[in-house]
């Protein structure tokens, strides 16, 4: 393997504290079992980076692996989950009983979808692969570790695989896992983990 590819593990945030809802807010805390699912999974981790969203359910795990480890932490905006507007903090059931057409979208046709006084789903992706690109320039040839969300694991591996975001509903991303990728020097990606519980 040549030293100047690149290895991304992007895990998702465990659980959090407030049952069942949608879309939490940036200032949601893990649960307990969130905090657990996080540790069993990045319990044989090796990395070189550290890189967070700025949300709590990110951002407060992150902070504690990168200390246990004496790693450098950088939190990356651009990293949070899509802006759900007047979603966020609602149940999901809510959501679905104010607008289950709207919601249907997401799932049925996810580029023209926008929440209300949210952010489309276009320009989230937007953010995210800019986002995406700054990390392989500066980490290049690194093992990086990146806690994220669901929304934005999907927007890489639609972007890796040359899939619709859409295609990506199909991959079960749940609380506390992983997606692995390989990055070669000629910029080109391989998906080598979905799902994963344990980074080893």
């Amino acid at each position: 393997m040549s030293d100047s590819t690149t290895f991304i593990d992007l895990v998702r945030h465990g659980r959090v504290a407030t049952p069942g809802l949608f879309c939490a807010a940036i200032n949601e805390p893990l649960s307990e079992t969130g905090w657990a699912q996080l540790m069993t999974t990045t319990q044989t981790a090796q990395t070189d980076q550290v890189i967070t969203s700025p949300s709590r359910r990110c951002a407060e795990f992150a902070q504690h692996f990168a200390q246990e480890h004496d790693l450098p932490l950088q939190t990356a905006n651009a990293f949070q989950e899509m802006h759900f507007g007047d979603w966020v903090d609602l149940s999901a059931a809510e959501v679905w009983q104010q607008d289950s057409v709207l919601l249907k979208s997401l799932w049925e046709s996810p580029q023209d979808f926008t929440a209300p006084n949210g952010e489309a789903l276009l320009e989230f992706a937007e953010r995210v692969e800019h986002s995406w690109h700054e990390l392989l320039e500066q980490y290049g040839g690194k093992r990086v570790l990146v806690f994220t969300h669901g929304g934005v694991i999907r927007v890489l591996l639609a972007l890796a695989l040359g899939i619709p975001y859409k295609s990506t509903m199909g991959f079960d991303l749940g609380y506390g896992s992983a997606v692995r990728m390989r990055v070669y020097e000629d910029g080109a990606v391989s998906v080598y983990g979905v799902g994963v519980r344990d980074l080893s």
